[in-house]
């Protein structure tokens, strides 16, 4: 007997209940047309995911509860069951629950049993489980096993649970990361194999501050084939009939690198939208990071919402000063530039009775980069625009970068980008045009910028490489010593002295301060510095 299911995938806005409930509302009446069977959502789409300390407050769970209560009386009446993935109050413990809802009624409870405490996850923050859970809900003579996020990738819980049933639902809120995608296959395959049955994978779309939601839900039959797919970075609706297996939408899948450029066009979007913002602002330096930067929100928003501006000093070369202006005339975009040298000039001197005779150090280097944070800060709010900080993962990995001044910004593009994925994005781009992309050229970013040394210009004749080893060489060893959390022995096998594998790690140890003050960006790997790694300040742990 067939089954059909609606699928939900929708950006859902934490804390905006209203809202949630309403996108709710208006879909559950397109299932309840289609004579679906079941209608569901993401995992705690009513709320909006992750929540964080929302869960903490009485007067939102209370709120949840009220709109509990809507979502029951839309059910009145109904034949479709409406899955609701809440959390709920139990003896002062909060749960985060799953409940089928069938004509007003509850049919169907269970507990997510299963909590993510690792990387961007903080669960056991706020939610209680209990046993493993080993419970279906038998419908039409199926036995439908329902499964939150975690627990379709815990081993412990696929193990326990290892049972035959007819199909698989599982509802999640599993952020984008280079190549999670196949990650979600592997895992997926598991179940499919576990419980001998199809699956329904269902997966959040939107972005919530940092993280990523990238949709892409499906159908997996039980030989661990896609037959029906939703898009990717987009809000899409399908039904799922059981009975038909033809393909109905299958996504072609894309190259890492189009898959990250078109992560950070969604997320710079919809941080924008979901926090009415309109245009942005951004530094030009002639330097690649910048031009990147420059690039996806021109891509993303159109050139006419984008502002640049170029601060150049005495310091500033003319080769920079030339391929900022090929490259603003690449994005058809007008920049603003403002002379900054008399500024910093006024400065120095008011700061020459204190320095008195000291020679020149990084103090009177950055004096230009906050110059340039001020002036861009002030722009930002006279306008109202976001302000896009330029720095990419190595820089902030190792300090350089400058506290109110590059740093300076509410997102941050490419803060999980290392240097060296800057450099393979912006080749990708130059030759492809991303989907959805305003610009529709190629060759966009000035082979001058790719190919010349980089340098932040804040002296003269300065090259990343005097303060830096190659990028090539400095990525690899953070890579290894920040995303694997490599010791010295296992780092050491692929080539590198001792010497400078300490050396980075002390420069990491250092600028510890300046990631805790740094501005939040889009995650696409698996240890970004935002929530993933918790390090402290004061820190003398030597490797």
């Amino acid at each position: 007997m067939a089954i059909k299911f609606f699928l939900l995938q929708k950006n859902s806005i934490v804390g905006d209940l209203e809202k949630n409930f309403k996108a709710i509302e208006s879909s559950f009446k397109k299932a309840c047309l289609n004579q679906c069977d079941f209608f569901l959502t993401s995992e705690l789409f009513l709320i909006g995911y992750p929540p964080q300390d929302l869960l903490l407050r009485d007067d939102f769970i209370k709120k949840v509860e009220f709109f509990k209560k809507k979502i029951l009386s839309i059910t009145k009446k109904q034949r479709t069951i409406l899955l609701l993935n809440i959390p709920q109050e139990e003896k002062k413990k909060i749960f985060n629950v799953l409940f089928l809802i069938k004509n007003g009624k509850i049919v169907f409870k269970k507990n997510k049993s299963i909590l993510p405490n690792y990387g961007v996850f903080d669960e056991k923050r706020y939610f209680y489980s209990e046993e493993i859970d080993t419970s279906f809900y038998l419908y039409k003579s199926k036995k439908i096993k329902f499964l939150i996020c975690e627990e379709m990738w815990s081993g412990k819980f696929l193990k326990i649970n290892n049972d035959n049933y007819d199909f698989t639902v599982s509802i999640n809120a599993s952020p984008f990361e280079i190549e999670k995608f196949s990650q979600r296959i592997k895992k997926s395959r598991k179940a499919v194999k576990a419980f001998n049955s199809d699956l329904i994978y269902l997966n959040h779309v939107g972005c919530q501050d940092e993280l990523i939601f990238d949709g892409g839900s499906f159908l997996m039959n039980k030989g661990g084939e896609i037959i029906t797919q939703a898009k990717f970075f987009q809000e899409d609706e399908i039904i799922i009939d059981t009975e038909k297996e033809t393909p109905q939408k299958l996504i072609t899948p894309k190259n890492k690198m189009e898959n990250l450029y078109e992560a950070l066009m969604y997320s710079l979007k919809t941080y924008m939208k979901n926090n009415r913002f309109k245009e942005v602002v951004l530094g030009l330096s002639g330097g690649i990071d910048s031009a990147l930067c420059c690039l996806i929100a021109a891509d993303t928003l159109g050139s006419k919402n984008v502002m640049p501006v170029f601060m150049p000093t005495i310091y500033t070369s003319n080769e920079s000063k030339r391929d900022v202006k090929s490259l603003c005339k690449n994005l058809d975009l007008k920049f603003d530039n403002i002379l900054i040298d008399d500024l910093r000039k006024k400065i120095l001197s008011k700061l020459g009775f204190i320095f008195k005779d000291l020679a020149e150090n990084i103090a009177e280097e950055n004096i230009q980069s906050r110059l340039r944070g001020l002036i861009l800060m002030a722009i930002s709010n006279k306008f109202n625009s976001l302000l896009i900080a330029t720095g990419n993962k190595s820089e902030l990995a190792v300090g350089y970068s400058t506290l109110y001044g590059d740093m300076c910004g509410g997102f941050s593009l490419i803060k999980d980008l290392y240097k060296s994925q800057v450099f393979s994005l912006v080749k990708w781009r130059n030759n492809n045009i991303p989907m959805n992309a305003f610009l529709i050229k190629k060759k966009l970013i000035p082979e001058n910028i790719i190919v010349k040394e980089p340098t932040a210009e804040l002296r003269f004749n300065q090259k990343d490489k005097d303060s830096l080893p190659e990028y090539e060489k400095l990525d690899k060893v953070l890579e290894l010593l920040i995303d694997k959390n490599y010791g010295i022995k296992q780092i050491k096998e692929f080539g590198y002295s001792e010497n400078m594998i300490k050396m980075i790690w002390e420069m990491i140890k250092k600028s510890e301060f300046k990631r805790y003050q740094s501005t939040i960006g889009p995650k696409i790997s698996g240890m970004s510095f935002d929530k993933d790694r918790r390090f402290p300040i004061t820190n003398n742990f030597s490797i």
